[in-house]
């Protein structure tokens, strides 16, 4: 009964015994592979358009991306007010802000800042259409620019943005716990099920 009988591995089975050939059997040219991989993005990534690709990247990923942006935004208004408090022009205070925040894609709208305010423009209103600043940040520099007491509105913004950074910093480790578990058990389960299912079909080719 059983020499006559054919038995189709499961999916899972089949690609666990094909992880198993390409590791056994190429180890050397995956490893070449990620070796290279990683080498080119580091080269990659110390260009300019390399720090820009990387920086639009992150801050578009779907969790830290968020908290990066809110970390950025508390350190440009902290920086600033500092800037500002200490007499330094508008125009040095965005060049320096551009080399010290830490992120190209928000250092190249701080370039775009400077560009439009050496045309006439306050800060506010270029900030509207340059990438990743939220509206709230705009708004209370624009109510700050009218008052005359931008140093106040930019220290509240960075104020918020700790407080936002420090939120969601606790946030994102109380959920890396959970997380961690359901990969496991994912992992786990697939190579359960990549074990346990032939035999399953045996027994059940036994007794029929």
């Amino acid at each position: 009964m059983f020499a006559h009988a054919k038995i189709e591995l499961p999916l899972p089975t089949k690609i666990a015994i094909l992880l198993n050939a390409y590791l056994k059997n190429y180890w050397y040219v995956i490893l070449g592979i990620l070796v290279a991989v990683v080498f080119g993005l580091r080269q990659y990534f110390k260009t300019e358009n390399g720090k820009l690709v990387r920086d639009g990247f992150l801050l578009r990923l779907p969790i830290l991306g968020p908290l990066f942006q809110k970390a950025a935004m508390s350190r440009f208004a902290s920086i600033f007010a500092i800037l500002q408090s200490s007499g330094v022009p508008v125009m040095q205070s965005l060049t320096i802000l551009s080399n010290t925040i830490g992120n190209a894609a928000i250092a190249r709208s701080f370039n775009y800042v400077r560009d439009k305010i050496e045309e006439g423009s306050g800060i506010a209103t270029p900030l509207k259409t340059a990438d990743y600043f939220p509206p709230m940040v705009v708004d209370m520099i624009a109510i700050g620019e009218e008052s005359g007491n931008i140093e106040e509105m930019l220290r509240e913004i960075s104020k918020h943005y700790d407080d936002e950074v420090e939120y969601a910093v606790k946030g994102l480790s109380d959920a890396i716990g959970p997380i961690l578990i359901v990969g496991l058990a994912v992992v786990v389960g697939f190579f359960a099920l990549a074990i346990f299912m032939p035999i399953f079909d045996l027994t059940k080719i036994a007794r029929g």
